[in-house]
This record gives structure tokens, C-alpha cells and sequence, in this order.
């Protein structure tokens, strides 16, 4: 599993690649989630996250290489998800709209830095995340999942040993 997520040298076929992006997912949902439990910790989850592009870049350096391509080509791979995520984001923020109201949180928040009350804007912006918790995890493993069926068509797997190491 540690050379799975932690080194970019060989090379990983498209279904290793699938099942590392949803071990890198269901970790990212489950940091999502935490505004339900605390917002301290959903804070520090938050930064925590950042380590988790370490595995995301691991992994699509590997699958480039599988498919005979330089490892930059990762970073199409980052391009492809933030479009997609956008996207899925837009998506996701119309249907669940109706859950936060954006003008009442900016409205509470607004009141409460009037009135030097510094709680009452961390309250608005925490009861905006939590409301947003679960469809955000929801949407980070779809998401997840769709990337890797279009990274793993872009790289077709290249079937024999090629300079980044046998099959």
C-alpha cells in the first residue's frame, strides 16, 4: 500500500490507479465530515488534507507512466480534477441551495463583526459548513470516481515493458 501511494517510480494499471483515487477519497470525505463533529477539527482536517496531494500526485505520476507518459502529466491529471470539481461544485450548490441560505449567513456574520462578536461569525460560517458536510463528501468521492474512469481513458495502459518498467 506504501508504494502504492507514497513513491512515483514504476508504473500501476488502471484499476490499482481507481482503487488508490478512492483510498485518497474516502479519506477526503471523511475530513469533509468533520464540521459535523467539530469545527477545530474540521479546521486542522482541512490543512491536514493538503498531505493528500503527495498519494494524488503519486498515483497519476504512475499511471502516466503505465501508459509510456512523463510523470508531468500529472499535472493535466490536477487540471482534469479542478474542472471536473468545479463543475460537480456548481452542480451540487443548485441542488442543495435550498439547505443554506448565503445572504443569511453573510447577514448573521455581518451582525455579529458589527457587534465585535468574533464567536458569532465563526457560529455563521459553521453552521454553513455543516449544512454543506455531507453533500461535499458525497460529491468529493463521485467526483473522485469519475476522474479516475477519465484519467484511466486518456491512459490507455501501454502492454508491454516500456522506460518506466515492465508490465
Amino acid at each position: 500500500m506504501g508504494n502504492l501511494l507514497f513513491s512515483p517510480n514504476g508504473r500501476i494499471g488502471p484499476s490499482e490507479f481507481t482503487k488508490g483515487i478512492m483510498i485518497i477519497a474516502v479519506i477526503s470525505a471523511v475530513i469533509s465530515l468533520l464540521p459535523l463533529v467539530s469545527m477545530s477539527l474540521a479546521m486542522i482536517g482541512g490543512l491536514v488534507s493538503l498531505i493528500l496531494l503527495i498519494p494524488f500526485f503519486m498515483l497519476n505520476i504512475k499511471r502516466a507512466h503505465d501508459a509510456g507518459k512523463s510523470g508531468w502529466m500529472s499535472l493535466l491529471h490536477l487540471l482534469i480534477y479542478i474542472i471536473l470539481a468545479v463543475i460537480l461544485s456548481f452542480v451540487v450548490g443548485a441542488v442543495f441551495a435550498g439547505s443554506v441560505d448565503p445572504e443569511a449567513v453573510q447577514a448573521a456574520a455581518e451582525e455579529a463583526a458589527a457587534a465585535g462578536d468574533i464567536a458569532g461569525v465563526m457560529n455563521a460560517a459553521a453552521g454553513a459548513a455543516k449544512a454543506q458536510a455531507i453533500p461535499s463528501a458525497i460529491g468529493g468521492l463521485v467526483i473522485s470516481y469519475i476522474f479516475a474512469m477519465v484519467v484511466n481513458m486518456i491512459n490507455k495502459a501501454d502492454d508491454h515493458d516500456n522506460q518506466y518498467g515492465p508490465v
